[in-house]
């Protein structure tokens, strides 16, 4: 028995359950559709709430301000205080508007008319992304106000400081482009690392596992043999996730292919070198499923910088995140599809991705010489 033996043995086993083959080829492009659906950092149609105490032009501006764009949907005009902490209280509004009793006559004499904005901040993220809206709204308002009432007085004024911030690589921010990269790292870690964690219990659990424990084979021959199917398989669902990608969400490679190309069969690999070293660690499918889940999905997803960044965290896990190779591939992924990286800038990821398939293929190799019958 050669390393060819090994490869067709086990492409033979996989084409014999085409659910399982089903599952790793169009399954990841599936869960792509979903996540990348269903997932978004954007904050859309927030539903506000105004008690206006002014009733004047000056705050039905103010109001429609607010609610001309997509960012803010009007739910209700409320009419006294009780009325507003009501519809906080149960969810009804996320923002309430005070706007007081003479606002209109404080911008008529160029004075502040400061106005009161209850945000819900039961979710922490949406409320500190709507702050900065309702903000924005404002200090635009007020901006305005301003050059009006200079215009009427006969005067200009003109800012100290105007910034004008341009947003490269992603300037319409959707969080879809930026979420997309992850997703993929993501659902290739859980579905490489699941699919060849199974194979070697597979193996003793059926009782065929001894012939290549008896084979001539050593137990580097065996891993690959064992990888190269499973790597196949991978690649052509990397392609596929990538047109799906493309299709959906309009996810384009700006950077080099060949970086992309070397990046994702490093990765895939050592998915499937960890799948292949818990398989030599656990005694039942069952076991080793639920191994393979906890140790990829847990990291890629909350270790990557997938969604939570990783500079934020703190030392000690910063630390832990340097042997997670979903943090390298992440990185390299967004820098190629959203800033046109090439190997210039994306070799010390690369290079992280090549040590962590080396070893797990290393070590996977050491302990399959261990594996016995039970």
């Amino acid at each position: 028995m050669n390393l060819h033996a090994v490869i067709k043995k086990e492409f033979i086993q996989i084409g014999r359950d085409p659910r399982s083959l089903f599952m790793l080829i169009f399954f990841p492009a599936f869960l792509l559709l979903f996540f990348g659906y269903v997932l978004s950092f954007d904050v859309r149609n927030v539903t506000l709430g105004v008690l206006d105490l002014d009733s004047t032009q000056r705050s039905r501006e103010l109001t429609l301000t607010l609610t001309g764009g997509e960012y803010f949907k009007l739910e209700t005009m409320f009419t006294n205080r009780d009325n507003l902490d009501a519809a906080l209280d149960d969810g009804t509004v996320m923002v309430a508007l005070v706007i007081p009793e003479g606002f209109a006559k404080a911008l008529e004499r160029g004075e502040t008319a400061p106005v009161q904005g209850f945000i819900d901040g039961s979710d922490g993220r949406k409320a500190a992304i709507v702050q900065g809206y309702l903000q924005a709204y404002t200090t635009a308002y007020g901006q305005r106000i301003v050059a009006d009432w200079a215009l009427r007085m006969g005067k200009k004024i003109a800012l100290p400081i105007t910034p004008e911030g341009r947003i490269w690589y992603n300037p319409e921010l959707k969080s879809s482009l930026f979420l997309i990269a992850g997703l993929i790292v993501f659902i290739l870690m859980i579905t490489g690392t699941i699919s060849t964690a199974l194979s070697v219990v597979r193996e003793r659990e059926r009782g065929t596992m001894e012939q290549l424990l008896v084979s001539p084979l050593s137990a580097v021959t065996v891993i690959i043999g064992k990888t190269l199917p499973y790597l196949v398989i991978s690649a052509v669902s990397t392609v596929i996730i990538l047109m799906v990608g493309n299709i959906a969400f309009d996810v384009v490679i700006k950077g080099s292919m060949l970086l992309l190309a070397a990046a994702s069969l490093l990765f895939v690999l050592a998915a499937l070198g960890q799948g292949i070293l818990i398989s030599t660690i656990t005694s039942s499918q069952q076991v080793a499923f639920f191994v393979a889940a906890l140790s990829s999905m847990l990291p890629s997803l909350l270790l990557s910088g997938f969604i939570f960044p990783i500079s934020g965290m703190p030392p000690v896990i910063q630390a832990v995140t340097t042997v997670v190779p979903a943090k390298y591939f992440v990185e390299l992924l967004r820098g190629i599809m959203m800033r046109g990286a090439g190997f210039e800038t994306g070799m010390y990821d690369l290079l992280a991705l090549a040590l962590f398939s080396t070893f797990m293929i290393v070590v996977s190799a050491v302990r399959l010489k261990k594996v016995r019958l039970v």
